[in-house]
């Protein structure tokens, strides 16, 4: 399909990461009786403020102990109860901004990318309790979001955010981890395997597509619906989830509420659906994947209506290392609509990949 015909996906993601933060936010009230004051909002600002000093760290994974430098715990940011385990947030600098992380789990490294305008509290505790029990995980805001900052003199771009990536990496001291990137997470994750394909051991690519002319966008109605200023929260997290998924819908909403929400701001917003439109016209990530040595387990649910599954396969007969596995029946949100299924496959894939 030529760009010229394609359906702007990006302007869709931003308002559906929108969304799930209003979704967060009134979870967070239900069990709490009130909002959280760090709650994501289109108006706020997407630089938290905070003054900690750079330490030594040293961190000790399934594979090596490395010292990185970071900074001290951000305050207030370790959330309680059963999200306690993932501990606070901590910044690291970055080619010129600095990247808010959290750490936790143990075994071998993986990397977790999150998608347009998601912070680290739209990855769900059941998804990341499950990963921890196998691997010493890192989870991060992407530029502009949440605990990240950003350097808007420069254009954001997929491309960029992969450099972003690749340097959290660097500074971290992690060695070849294995990166795992969910809808625009796992197109920077297939844009560091085609570009820095040395930086990591094993990719997991979710709900994501190679960019340029060979992929395939959101159909115009789900788009239609997706920016209409009349789709409520809810009808957002069905097009998250199949019609008959109304379990898994309600508990990713309940999940939502256990990480206090982050700041989304509208500078972000319309940079990051600007770094989307961009990368509808990258060829890069397209052009260098069949060189990529990487080997790559890509993942969609068969009714995603945001990503159409057929780009996994598009993705699969381009890399020469890539194995395809579609969720029956699970929509955009397949990771968390069947995480027990979804974690199995991905400790079995980064085995087999050699991971360790």
């Amino acid at each position: 399909m030529s760009a010229s015909h394609r359906t702007p996906r990006t302007l869709t993601r931003p308002r559906l990461a929108v969304a799930a933060a209003a979704v967060a936010l009134a979870a967070v009230a239900c069990s709490s009786g009130g909002g959280h004051s760090t709650g994501a909002s289109n108006t706020s600002s997407s630089k938290p403020s905070t003054h900690a000093t750079a330490t030594a760290t040293t961190a000790t994974t399934g594979t090596a102990t490395t010292t990185t430098t970071a900074s001290a715990p951000v305050p207030n940011s370790a959330p309680t109860g059963k999200a306690a385990f993932l501990g606070p947030v901590r910044q690291v600098p970055v080619d010129g901004i600095k990247i808010g992380y959290r750490q936790f789990g143990s075994g071998p490294d993986l990397v977790m990318v999150m998608g347009d305008t998601g912070t680290m509290s739209d990855w769900t505790v059941d998804l990341l309790s499950r990963l921890a029990r196998r691997y010493h995980v890192t989870i991060f805001d992407n530029r502009g979001v949440g605990y990240t900052t950003d350097d808007t003199s420069i254009p954001d771009t997929i491309p960029l955010m992969a450099d972003d990536t690749v340097g959290l990496i660097k500074a971290l001291g992690l060695r070849h981890p294995a990166l795992l990137g969910w809808s625009m997470g796992g197109e920077i994750g297939l844009t560091v395997a085609a570009l820095h394909p040395g930086a990591i051991s094993a990719l997991v690519s979710s709900g994501g597509d190679l960019g340029g002319s060979e992929a395939i966008n959101t159909p115009a109605a789900v788009a239609k619906e997706l920016n209409s200023p009349k789709t409520t929260g809810p009808q957002l997290m069905d097009l998250l989830f199949p019609a008959d998924a109304t379990a898994a819908r309600a508990a990713y909403i309940e999940q939502l509420g256990l990480i206090p929400p982050e700041k989304v701001g509208d500078e972000t917003l319309l940079r990051q659906y600007q770094a989307g439109q961009a990368y509808e016209s990258f060829e890069g990530t397209w052009d260098k994947l069949p060189a990529s040595t990487i080997p790559m387990l890509i993942t969609n649910g068969s009714l995603d209506r945001i990503t159409p599954p057929g780009n996994a396969s598009i993705i699969t007969h381009r890399a020469k290392h890539a194995k395809r596995v579609m969720f029956p029946d699970a929509g955009h949100a397949m990771l968390v609509q069947d995480a027990g299924r979804f974690v199995s496959l991905v400790t079995q894939f980064t085995k087999a990949s050699g991971v360790e």
